[in-house]
């Protein structure tokens, strides 16, 4: 009796410590209620913390886009896609204005009226702000610091691979070949971070992360 009251203790204290896995601290924390990226010149990826309708989701006039502090000059939208195939949860927006003359650097804010979360629940107005462009210092650093570099970093390097600064993610590790090469979609850091796959799931990643770091390296150059 008193073993098996032993072993079930062991369980349930096994259950609320952190594992020592190089990722735990960062599965934690809660993704926010809206995120936004630049994944193409012209395109925008919107993420929302929860399985979103799709009917609702892509109808454009939802969304609204303009220049932070200055909602009077909205940009026009052109369509709205669902694209995340996993988590139901990404939009991509395209915004035809922005072809050959898209801002670059600057501060957007992107906001939500009128989206239906999966079940039907309304999922209220929401705002977040980003930069555009996709560069190495905003916001691939972060991304890299949150979601890679407990693993791949100067404590633990993992396959001899570090992402923990923007030399680094051109090294080799233990391929024979840089797992990063600017404007090469099947390049391994791409490759290992799309969806389903290995970093894809070891960096608990959502579909936007992986959107930002593929289209970082094909769309920006894998620019600093």
């Amino acid at each position: 009796m008193r073993r098996t009251t032993a072993v079930l203790l062991a369980a349930l204290l096994a259950a609320t410590v952190p594992s020592s896995s190089c990722h735990t601290a960062r599965v934690l924390a809660p993704p926010p209620a809206l995120r936004a990226a630049s994944v193409a010149a012209f395109a925008v990826d919107v993420e929302f913390d929860e399985p979103i309708d799709k009917t609702s989701a892509e109808d454009p006039t939802h969304y609204s886009l303009y220049p932070a502090g200055n909602p009077g000059l909205p940009a026009a939208i052109g369509s709205a896609t669902l694209v995340d195939t996993v988590f139901s949860r990404t939009v991509q927006l395209i915004v035809p204005g922005w072809l050959g003359t898209s801002p670059d650097g600057a501060d957007y804010e992107l906001a939500s009226t009128g989206v239906q979360a999966a079940d039907g629940s309304p999922t209220g107005s929401r705002r977040t702000v980003f930069r555009t462009g996709l560069n190495y210092s905003q916001p691939l650093a972060q991304l890299f610091d949150i979601h890679c570099n407990a693993c791949h970093g100067p404590k633990r390097t993992s396959g001899s691979y570090r992402t923990d600064s923007y030399s680094a993610l051109f090294g080799a590790g233990t391929s024979p070949t840089p797992n990063l090469i600017a404007g090469n979609p099947r390049c391994l850091l791409a490759v290992k971070t799309k969806p389903r796959n290995s970093m894809f799931i070891q960096g608990n990643l959502s579909y936007l992360d992986s959107d930002i770091i593929l289209n970082w390296i094909v769309n920006y150059s894998a620019r600093p």
